[in-house]
């Protein structure tokens, strides 16, 4: 069974046109509603079973407040739950938020939670966690709390009843919630308020959410029990499955076996195109996609010298070939991304501001006129000093199609001149030595989801911003980026993004090479229910996999 689901992100857009004025940040949740029985289930939903998840690489850890790693937060969106969620147009509501309002200028937020929400040892959620968890980050400076929640006069904010908050800030975002509930969960105050390190605490698995963690070996598997306190699906049932397992593999081809062979019963991971082809002629397996939200990128750390120079930076650029990456490494599943925004978002990339274009000659003659020449005919070209243009290229061993890409950018690199040592890692080490330790030359790694356009490129490339891991810090750019977040006026935050995106191609902190089209198998021999949505998580995102039963 193959299906294809479409992506609206007209939708998506029209939630930066409502933000404000007293309006929600997010839609009201969608109706409850029984798991569908079309994948041949005549019986309907029913609750039981354990169920086994497959893994391209081992998660980081529990503690998904500090670090950013994408397994680790599949398994925690069903342990805490983002507050905001996306429906299968890409249209984002409140999941366990009854509401979020704001004021005309979007300086206060009234946030309310959803009633009956516990913890699994059935505690109440309440206000006082939400309101403890913004103020805990921020002081911490934990991940990405700044980005979201650093507008935040925590002073001012308060708890109106055991479900409400308002959040007073210091000045206005029109995406305040639509960012904050869709990307930071709640934090147990009880739990976190005596801890004075953040960034080591091995969190201790509680959960909001349909599940709880009952075991996590690293490396190799996670166990999540049901939390049946959670009654916020299926009509207060909660989820219908009993157990989650989520179980580790070596990479994507190691994950696919497992699936045929009945080890797990479904891919956490997108697949590429040779894994999808190996499994779309088995009619047991429901294979959908959808357009990603991210998309795949490469940075240049502005630790080395060499990289500070706008001239490295577009010729390494210009041997970016977009079009072999599409059609070769991803075998045509990606679509190329010329625009600095993501071409999924139509109305941002109207005015068709494009990165510089792929030209190696170009490129090579660009560097010669800047004074990198090469001396002795290795081939490799040298700064004045005699440093020569020779960067490691950084990138998780287990990306999908990541050999294919490697291969086209080093040998697009050395046509110009450049030398790209290629340096595959894992999970742990990427994140140690790149998006935490700013250890490295140039990374390649793909987002999953940018969500929120026109404010949240704040988050990507702020001053001193969690994802500017590049560190490429400019007031200019700062300056630009937070009057978007307080723009109220939609088609003139679309002009402020324009003038960003000019500023951007002239500068270049990073390079932006593709949108991959993001596919995802599920068996449905014991297991009906399966929904795709927008995002990271696709089969497991916490609002679908709950609907999830066993036949």
């Amino acid at each position: 069974m193959k299906r294809i689901v479409s992506l609206a992100l007209s939708l998506c857009l029209a939630l930066s046109l409502t933000a404000c004025g007293g309006a929600p940040a997010a839609s009201p949740s969608p109706s409850a509603s029984a798991a569908p029985t079309a994948s041949g289930d005549a019986t309907g939903p029913k609750t039981g079973g354990s169920i086994n998840v497959g893994l391209n690489s081992a998660p980081v850890g529990e503690n998904i407040w500090y670090q950013n790693d994408l397994n680790s937060a599949t398994i925690m969106n069903l342990v805490c739950p983002n507050l905001v969620a996306m429906d299968e147009s890409g249209k984002k509501y409140n999941y366990l938020t009854e509401s979020a309002v704001s004021n005309d200028d979007c300086t206060e937020w009234t946030v309310t939670l959803v009633e009956g929400l516990a913890w699994n040892d059935g505690t109440p959620v309440t206000a006082e966690d939400l309101l403890f968890t913004i103020r805990y980050g921020v002081e911490n400076h934990i991940g990405f709390f700044d980005s979201y929640y650093g507008q935040v006069d925590l002073d001012a904010s308060q708890t109106v009843d055991d479900r409400t908050v308002i959040f007073r800030l210091t000045s206005g975002n029109v995406n305040f919630w639509n960012g904050g509930g869709f990307w930071i969960p709640i934090m147990r105050q009880s739990e976190w308020e005596s801890v004075t390190d953040p960034s080591t605490y091995k969190y201790s698995g509680a959960g909001y959410g349909p599940y709880y963690i009952s075991e996590w070996v690293d490396g190799e598997y996670v166990v999540l029990e049901r939390n049946p306190y959670f009654t916020q699906a299926n009509d207060g049932q909660g989820a219908y499955l009993d157990e989650v397992v989520f179980r580790v593999y070596t990479d994507e081809n190691a994950m696919v076996l497992a699936l045929q062979n009945g080890e797990i019963d479904v891919c956490a991971n997108f697949l590429s195109a040779s894994s999808v082809s190996q499994l779309s002629g088995d009619p047991t397996y429901q294979i959908s996609s959808v357009s990603s939200l991210g998309y795949a990128f490469i940075s240049f750390s502005q630790t080395n010298e060499l990289l500070t120079d706008v001239n490295v930076r577009k010729a390494i650029s210009m041997c970016a070939d977009r079009d072999a990456l599409v059609n070769v490494a991803f075998a045509g599943a990606a679509t190329p991304m010329y625009t600095p925004i993501s071409p999924v978002y139509a109305e941002f990339t109207a005015s068709n501001i494009q990165q510089p274009a792929f030209d190696p000659t170009a490129a090579a003659a660009l560097l010669e006129e800047a004074g990198y020449v090469d001396t002795n005919g290795d081939g490799i070209r040298e700064s004045a000093s005699g440093a020569p243009l020779k960067f490691t290229i950084t990138y998780k061993s287990t990306l999908t199609n990541v050999d294919g890409v490697m291969s086209i950018l080093k040998d697009g690199a050395a046509k110009a001149g450049i030398e790209l040592d290629l340096q595959p890692v894992d999970a742990a080490t990427f994140s140690a030595n790149v998006t935490q330790g700013h250890k490295y030359d140039i990374s390649y790694s793909s987002w999953g989801t940018i969500d929120d356009v026109d404010t949240t490129l704040l988050t990507c490339f702020g001053i001193g911003q969690t994802l500017n891991f590049m560190e490429f810090n400019s007031q200019e750019q700062e300056d630009m980026l937070k009057a978007m977040q307080s723009e109220t006026d939609y088609a003139t935050r679309v002009k402020m993004v324009d003038q960003w995106q000019t500023w951007f191609v002239e500068n270049l902190p990073t390079c932006h090479l593709l949108v991959p089209n993001n596919t995802y198998a599920a068996s449905t021999a014991k297991y009906a229910g399966w929904n795709l949505v927008p995002g990271n998580s696709a089969y497991l995102a916490c609002s679908q996999f709950v609907n999830v039963y066993a036949k």
